[in-house]
């Protein structure tokens, strides 16, 4: 029997089964490489390492069946401050699986993009994709989500509101996104030892009552235009008022009690350029679901099943060049695919251009698909064990956060 008609009788066995005994896919999608080594994690969570001469490669392939395995996905962060940085077997070694996430800023570790964590938004989002997960009681469809990420909150004192549109992030254009600069940004204890200073705005600073990022109460300690950095400690927050939220500030009097609530959601693409209360894109934030756990990548590989790279922007040397590559797909709510591929090492793997990792991701049939850090952050954590091959010289990277699979809620169940 020939390859092509070995799989297709085993695809057709495969058509035949009921969903809770579907085979993974992974094995089936990369038969042509010179080896696939397949070990079950979980019922339901198959690791497949692909070893394939045409690179050559090393791919690693963490793959869930949806309808088996629930998906708990975590985004988590080392440390209490925004700058620690950990290792992915450190920070997921106590889970099912865990993969290197967000790029970070060295030489500590802040996410370039946004970080959510149980609801909480630890850094707010930028102008890069990011990979959220929502709870599908709340939003019908795939519960994992891709697009741009967009702050949605208010702070209030009595009946006097302003908007909040960034949360532990400079609110610049280049930092941020086009919009937080006509808002409140919040600071808390996370941001580090200070928050640096910003002729343009209006300061409020706080002693906090209870809560966090995502929700919280505080106290006024002062409102002033801060030409020095604010310090900070635990217990202190601080709003930085921009724009039209400068009033707001300028109401602002020691002893008042401000309460918010803030979240991040997904809004397409396409309509991401819109400020905040401006155009469809509003609307879709103003409806939208807030996503329970996200961190950042770029660029997108693949939207709807179809390329999406040339339509951002791309440093050849990035993007063309092979270069150790971890990413995350999936194909609707069924599968969710976790993937690392070894690069920097001649002999055994030399790594992926986003094209080819584009290709990884069509052979598994994946409808979605979004880069992650690569390079020496790669690693691919199973059961404790980094299965993987990190480049760096030194061996596992320290990096900024990790996606974790913490484990698997019972069939049927939401994350």
């Amino acid at each position: 029997m020939t390859l092509t008609a070995a799989l297709l009788a085993v695809l057709a066995t495969g058509a035949c089964r009921s969903l809770s005994t579907r085979a993974p896919i992974a094995p089936l999608s990369f038969a042509d490489a010179d080896s696939v080594a397949t070990s079950v994690v979980a019922p339901g969570v198959t690791h497949v390492q692909v070893i394939d001469g045409r690179g050559p490669w090393s791919i690693h392939v963490l793959e869930v069946e949806a309808d088996r395995c629930t998906p708990l996905l975590e985004a988590r962060k080392p440390g209490s401050d925004l700058h620690a940085r950990a290792t992915t077997s450190a920070i997921g070694g106590d889970a099912l699986a865990a993969i290197n996430a967000d790029f970070f800023i060295l030489p500590r570790g802040t996410p370039v993009g946004a970080h959510v964590t149980n609801g909480v938004v630890l850094t707010g989002p930028t102008d890069r994709p990011i990979v959220g997960v929502v709870d599908p009681t709340v939003s019908p469809g795939a519960p994992w989500q891709t697009g741009t990420g967009r702050m949605r909150g208010h702070a209030r004192v009595r009946d006097d509101s302003a908007a909040i549109t960034q949360v532990n992030r400079p609110a610049t254009p280049t930092s941020a996104y086009r919009g937080t600069t006509d808002g409140l940004t919040l600071y808390t204890a996370r941001i580090g030892d200070a928050v640096p200073a910003d002729s343009a705005a209006r300061r409020v600073v706080l002693t906090m009552i209870d809560g966090d990022e995502a929700a919280g109460r505080a106290v006024v300690v002062s409102a002033d235009s801060p030409a020095v950095a604010t310090g900070m400690s635990a217990g202190t927050g601080v709003f930085l008022a921009h724009g039209s939220a400068r009033d707001w500030a300028r109401r602002r009097s020691p002893g008042d009690t401000v309460a918010w609530r803030a979240d991040v959601v997904v809004v397409p693409p396409e309509w991401s350029s819109a400020a905040p209360g401006e155009g469809r894109g509003a609307q879709t934030a103003a409806m939208a679901a807030p996503v329970r756990e996200a961190v950042g990548g770029f660029p997108e590989l693949l939207r709807d099943g179809r390329p999406v790279l040339d339509q951002q922007r791309v440093v050849p040397a990035f993007g063309v060049n092979r270069h150790p590559r971890t990413a995350i797909g999936w194909s609707g709510a069924d599968r969710l695919f976790l993937v690392v591929v070894d690069g920097r090492q001649p002999d055994a793997s030399v790594g992926m251009s986003l094209d080819e990792l584009t290709w990884v991701f069509q052979r598994l049939g994946a409808t979605h698909a979004v880069n992650l850090d690569g390079g020496g952050s790669s690693a691919m954590v199973v059961q404790g064990r980094v299965v993987n091959s990190p480049s760096d010289r030194e061996g596992e990277r320290a990096v900024g956060n990790a996606l974790v699979l913490a484990g698997c809620g019972a069939v049927g169940s939401r994350q």
